[in-house]
């Protein structure tokens, strides 16, 4: 299995050092190298980055020099400013708008990187202003997953903030600081790892709009801890579960679906038993739907019917039933991660004499059978 990219994450403002002094610190204490490092911050910010990090003299390239550390990638496209609504870049974050649209770009930028299951991300929160290090940390705890890492740098008090320093070096380096004159290189730099509710874990993959917001994300979620209906829509082939996206199924999948959940209503547990009855039950109730969805045997005229007929003699219930439940399985997952457990066709006990039922409960299964504009 090919090696996750390791990506560093910082959210910074007024102090580009947060970046070398975490770089540092993973080095130094976790052996952990990044492969890329990306910034989020205000267009103030970036202009702290590009001075005092990169270039030639950057302290960036300082640091990957002295500790001969290879192949990170990071330079102004790496760094991402965040812009108000008209897309200009913002020189601060300052009021109650400019907080909710650094809200919105923050979690939306860890959202996408935790959309590649490729990645491995260590996001700190050490940066910027107090509400972009929740934001980006809280962002990690809604989308992130078992291989991310969450972590806030710390530094001694008398090189805390300090504006000539940005790493302990190899060598003495003496700086002037509240404490006295003191030697740079003995500086201590701590990384506090931030344990974290990984809450994509056991929850649907969020199908959000491209235009989604951070409020909707948090509203999104807080629904998928409890909200388990199911409605399966007829017209259009297709099942909502939750307040998730519709899911569609081919007419194979859906009319088995569909009977499976009519038997859930109706209080019935199918046996797949040899010669058991459920077996000619089962085909009545899924051939009563995949005549419905299925184009090519709709139709009243005597073609039609012998398409029915031969279908029906050629139809092999047995391998439906024992095809479709992980078919279904597949889709669900895909879509649901999961999540998408409140929805199987689960089966139970003995493997010669297996059960199987829908999952959902009974009262939260709804279905429709006619459209809205036919019913009216």
């Amino acid at each position: 299995m090919a090696a996750k990219k390791r990506i560093l994450v910082a959210v910074t403002g007024m102090s580009p050092q947060i970046v070398t002094e975490t770089l540092y610190a993973l080095h130094t204490q976790q052996q952990w190298l990044p492969q890329e490092v990306y910034v989020l911050t205000t267009q103030t910010g970036a202009a702290n980055i590009a001075n005092s990090l990169l270039g030639e003299g950057g302290f960036f390239r300082r640091l990957c020099e002295e500790y001969e550390l290879q192949d990170i990638a990071f330079d102004k496209d790496f760094i991402h400013v965040i812009r108000d609504g008209a897309g200009q870049p913002l020189a601060d974050i300052r009021s109650p708008q400019e907080n909710n649209l650094a809200a919105d770009q923050i979690v939306r930028f860890i959202y996408d990187l935790c959309a590649d299951g490729q990645t491995e991300l260590h996001v700190s929160i050490a940066g910027g202003r107090k509400s972009m290090g929740f934001y980006i940390g809280y962002a990690l705890s809604l989308f992130g997953r078992r291989q991310d890492r969450l972590s806030h740098v710390l530094v001694e008090e008398a090189f805390e903030q300090h504006r000539e320093f940005f790493y302990p070096p190899r060598q003495s380096v003496w700086l002037d600081t509240a404490k006295g004159r003191l030697d740079a290189s003995q500086a201590q730099v701590m990384l506090a790892d931030i344990p974290f509710v990984r809450m994509r874990e056991g929850m649907p993959k969020l199908r959000l709009a491209d235009n989604w917001n951070f409020s909707q994300a948090v509203e999104l979620t807080q629904k998928s801890f409890s909200d388990f209906n199911l409605l399966i829509d007829c017209p259009t082939m297709n099942i909502v579960c939750g307040n998730m996206e519709p899911i569609k199924l081919a007419e194979r999948e859906f009319s088995f679906y569909l009977a499976m959940a009519e038997f859930k209503q109706e209080g019935i547990v199918l046996c797949r038993q040899r010669n058991s009855p459920d077996y000619q039950c089962l085909k009545e109730r899924y051939w009563q739907h995949y005549c419905r969805f299925k184009k090519d045997l709709q139709g009243s005229g005597p073609q039609a019917k012998r398409r029915r007929e031969e279908a029906y003699q050629n139809l092999d219930i047995g391998e439906i039933w024992k095809e479709m439940p992980t078919r279904i399985k597949k889709v669900l997952e895909r879509h649901l991660d999961d999540y998408a457990k409140h929805y199987l066709i689960n089966s139970s006990g003995l493997r010669n004499s297996l059960n199987y039922q829908l999952e959902t409960d009974k009262n939260r299964i709804r279905i429709r059978y006619v459209s809205a504009d036919d019913q009216g």
